[in-house]
């Protein structure tokens, strides 16, 4: 099932031209609904890992010029998330703001949230790739929770269910689920999928992993799949606000 009605993350993100025209076509090819993104299951893109010009000099063949770029905690975090180049996309944008309930009725604001290391999960109960990667949430939730590391697993009304706008019944399924499976980190309710509006994608599970700062670097479009690649996001997140 894919999405439709509704401005996606890009726009609300004010991100430039060429890049909304790029990563939507790569979207495209790459996603569909309820379905995990994997780096092995796109073809190379021709424009990957160019070759480096350079210029010899003729009176010394052997000398070249140095075409290494400075190393940044950028590219260090590019280096980290090589194993994943496929299956993200960078965003580096200002949050969006909302306020949501969770499960307990406690009023979560993204804003006051800053100073820690956001993982912003949309997810619906229906979804096989959403239940597949809830268990390393919650063994990363529990490795990192003490360690201003948040997950926020936002469940949105229609996504729920299935295009019908039902609060109260996205509710009860959402609560269901994660009672019967013993998830601990915090499930947001959008019942009126105003946050959905703004961060949503072609398909779920979608997961935006969001700074210190406030600044959204990295939207994974499609399931984690393993607590390794969530600690990779991790790290490259620490990494690009040094």
């Amino acid at each position: 099932m894919k999405f439709k009605g509704s401005e996606n993350m890009f726009k609300h993100l004010k991100i430039n031209r060429l890049k909304i025209v790029v990563l939507s076509l790569s979207f495209l090819i790459l996603l569909s609904a309820c379905t995990a993104v994997s780096p092995e299951d796109q073809s190379p893109d021709p424009g990957t890992n160019p070759p480096a010009t350079s210029t010899i000099s003729p009176t010394d063949p052997a000398e070249k010029p140095d075409v290494s770029k400075p190393e940044t905690g950028d590219t260090r975090a590019e280096d980290i998330l090589k194993d994943y180049e496929r299956g993200y996309a960078v965003i580096d944008a200002p949050i969006e703001d909302f306020e949501l309930e969770d499960l307990e009725g406690n009023k979560v604001r993204l804003s006051d949230l800053e100073g820690k290391y956001v993982f912003l999960n949309f997810w619906a109960t229906w979804c096989p790739p959403c239940r597949d990667e809830m268990p390393h949430m919650q063994t990363f939730y529990e490795k990192y929770k003490d360690e201003g590391v948040v997950i926020l697993g936002v469940n949105p009304n229609q996504v729920e269910n299935q295009g019908v706008d039902n609060a109260e019944r996205a509710e009860e399924k959402a609560r269901e689920f994660i009672d019967d499976n013993g998830f601990t980190f915090p499930i947001l309710l959008d019942r009126d999928d105003s946050v959905w509006a703004i961060y949503q994608q072609r398909g779920i599970p979608a997961n935006y992993m969001i700074d210190k700062e406030g600044t959204v670097k990295y939207l994974k479009p499609g399931a984690f799949s393993s607590l390794e690649e969530m600690e990779a996001f991790l790290e490259a997140l620490k990494l690009s606000t040094n």
